[in-house]
């Protein structure tokens, strides 16, 4: 299914944090998990500000914007944010890097891959996820989505 372009598109998440966590040592962290995990890089923040965190997702235009500030989020549990990816195997290739940062810090946060199936008038979907999250308040749930066609009915 193709999207018009001039159909409005997420581009960045904000979330402001316990500035303790975003010292020196804490942004270390958090580029280290989400750079390694996921392949984001630090953004420039020159000109924000309240001295926030950026980290480029990959795609132009696409960031988590992290500010220190009070009062910061506490979410629940399974509040997140989703990324569509590509493939199931980059999904599980994704989940595989952070289980090995969990095997070392315990803050770290896995929700094993789980796939549905949701049946359509036409076609069926199955859904593929997981969650993942380190520091940032908000988990973060993978998804890929496939789409299974329906032969027509004779």
């Amino acid at each position: 299914m193709s999207e018009p372009d001039d159909v409005p598109r997420l581009n960045h998440v904000a979330i402001t944090m316990d500035p303790k966590l975003l010292d020196d040592r804490g942004r270390a962290e958090i580029l280290d998990f989400y750079g390694d995990v996921f392949g984001w890089t630090k953004g420039d923040n020159t000109g924000e500000p309240g001295n926030p965190l950026i980290m480029n997702t990959g795609t132009f235009g696409q960031f988590v914007y992290l500010l220190p500030g009070e009062p910061f989020l506490h979410a629940p549990v399974m509040d997140h944010f989703g990324l569509l990816v590509t493939s199931v195997k980059q999904l599980k290739e994704i989940v595989e890097r952070a289980r090995m940062w969990r095997a070392q810090d315990e803050r770290v946060t896995v929700i094993d891959v789980n796939s549905r199936t949701t049946l359509g008038p036409t076609a069926d979907y199955t859904l593929t996820n997981a969650y993942i999250g380190f520091i940032i308040p908000l988990l973060i749930e993978l998804q890929h989505l496939e789409r299974h066609e329906r032969k027509p009915a004779t």
